[in-house]
């Protein structure tokens, strides 16, 4: 298994199934649109995203799997950053079944048929912004810019996001979490004390709109245990196209 320079990344696009589950992620780093690590024996390939994420394309056999295992998962390895491997494969699976150190979870997959972005008010008080500089350097959660772009310039030159604000403070925010050439898949976060009043809805229907401006599709994803994320996809109109196993060391 050989790690591939950036500059050759476009040569494994064609490997890339064209709509597999969680597919912005794998597209994004192999465009080169953010960061991300490749890895091929030349028949398979596993993309291993700036946030963790990774996906398993081509042939994937025995050998290459278990160098996986060894490389990113085994209590010995010691991978360079967060590995959450992707699979919806029960062959792939079953296999991780059989190692040490493996825990499983589940994750669900969300499509937005409409043409339109659903409108949202936000109550008063709170007003709407575009993510900046400053106001990236601001947000106080988990899941903001940050988890997926390896920097502030690179979310603001190749994502996109927006705020509620309570005055100067971002309370409620929604942003690209991965962009490729076909979709955006849209990250969102509320602080606690801010929760309950629509916030994060009026955020996500305002990247709604940007996509589908782009000319893409606005796609959402969440662990199966997030029931809050996933009632606030199917809120806005996003319909479960799919998902997925899990696979992390524990």
């Amino acid at each position: 298994m050989n790690k591939l320079t950036p500059e050759q990344y476009k040569n494994i696009i064609g490997l890339i199934d064209p709509d597999p589950v969680g597919g912005v992620y794998p597209l994004s780093a192999a465009e080169g649109r953010q960061q991300g690590d490749i890895y091929t024996d030349s028949v398979s390939v596993l993309i291993h995203h700036h946030c963790g994420f990774a996906f398993l394309f081509g042939k994937c056999d025995t050998a290459f799997l278990n160098c996986v295992y060894d490389t990113f998962l085994s209590p010995e390895s010691e991978p360079p950053r967060r590995f959450v491997l992707f699979s919806d494969s029960e062959r792939i699976v079953d296999l991780f079944r059989g190692k040490n150190n493996i825990i499983f979870g589940k994750r669900y997959f969300f499509s937005y048929p409409g043409d339109t972005a659903p409108k949202a008010e936000i109550p008063a008080g709170y007003s709407v912004r575009e993510l900046d500089e400053d106001l990236c350097r601001r947000l106080e959660g988990r899941i903001v810019p940050a988890f997926s772009w390896s920097s502030t310039a690179e979310f603001l030159n190749g994502g996109k996001g927006f705020c509620v604000c309570d005055g100067d403070r971002p309370v409620a925010w929604a942003f690209s979490a991965a962009v490729s050439s076909r979709e955006i898949d849209t990250g969102v976060e509320t602080l606690e004390s801010h929760r309950g009043q629509g916030l994060a809805y009026a955020a996500a229907s305002q990247m709604i709109s940007f996509c589908l401006e782009q000319g893409k599709r606005p796609v959402w994803a969440c662990d199966a245990g997030n029931t809050a994320s996933r009632r606030l996809a199917e809120k806005l109109g996003f319909v479960l196209t799919g998902e997925c196993t899990t696979i992390r060391r524990q």
